[in-house]
């Protein structure tokens, strides 16, 4: 006769004990087992942050975008990076299929506006000295008012058959800087959220989207 190891029960000679046979029929997990879960885990919980980040973008994360790309298209003398800022992408491509169309190259207008731009800065160096920069800040953001939520809604299908997601009043502090001088002006800019095209800068009154912008300075 023998007696188990494990639980100290009478066993025949030659048989194996209930408990032992239970402890090879279920092997205890593998530390490979185990990473492979942690993994899986970790997997799993940047996958739900990711997602959340999606939807607190499309929710307004991106609505200062548009108005940082204009001050840079400004400080860079990039015409286009303004135009993307304002206006849908269709809009864009049409406006310049219209250009070609009439026997002009895209390119030639384009830094024709980027001319345009440095000396519209080389004026402003009389009053603020050299390189002058503009730099903004942002603070503080307001729904649009319904009535006016409509306004922009019907204004952008008539210009672009563009429809109007949301919009937000913007207030901010623009500052334009040289060697010399600084100035700065606190005001508020509408911002638009495109379908399919994201956040745009946007005013009533011009099609460009830039007077309210232009006021600044």
């Amino acid at each position: 006769m023998a007696f188990c190891s494990n639980c100290g029960k009478v066993i025949p000679d030659g048989m194996v004990c209930d408990c032992q046979m239970q402890a090879q029929n279920n092997p205890p997990a593998q530390n490979g087992g185990n990473k492979k879960q942690l993994i899986v885990i970790g997997i799993s919980a940047v996958a739900v942050i990711v997602v959340l980040c999606l939807i607190i973008s499309s929710i307004g994360g991106g609505y200062k975008d548009p108005i940082k790309d204009l001050v840079k298209g400004f400080n860079k003398n990039d015409m286009e990076t303004m135009l993307e800022a304002t206006m849908p992408k269709d809009a864009i491509k049409e406006l310049k299929d219209d250009i070609e169309d009439e026997d002009e190259d895209w390119k030639d207008v384009i830094d024709e506006a980027n001319d345009y731009i440095e000396e519209a800065k080389e004026d402003l160096e009389d009053d603020y000295g050299k390189n002058v920069k503009l730099s903004v800040k942002f603070l503080d953001k307001k729904d649009v008012k319904k009535s006016d939520l409509k306004k922009l809604k019907e204004r952008y299908d008539d210009y672009y058959d563009a429809e109007i997601k949301k919009a937000y009043k913007v207030k901010i502090e623009m500052t334009i800087k040289g060697k010399d001088d600084k100035d700065t002006e606190k005001g508020w800019l509408y911002v638009v959220n495109v379908k399919g095209d994201g956040w745009k800068v946007s005013t009533y009154g011009d099609e460009s989207g830039l007077t309210d912008f232009a006021d600044f300075f």
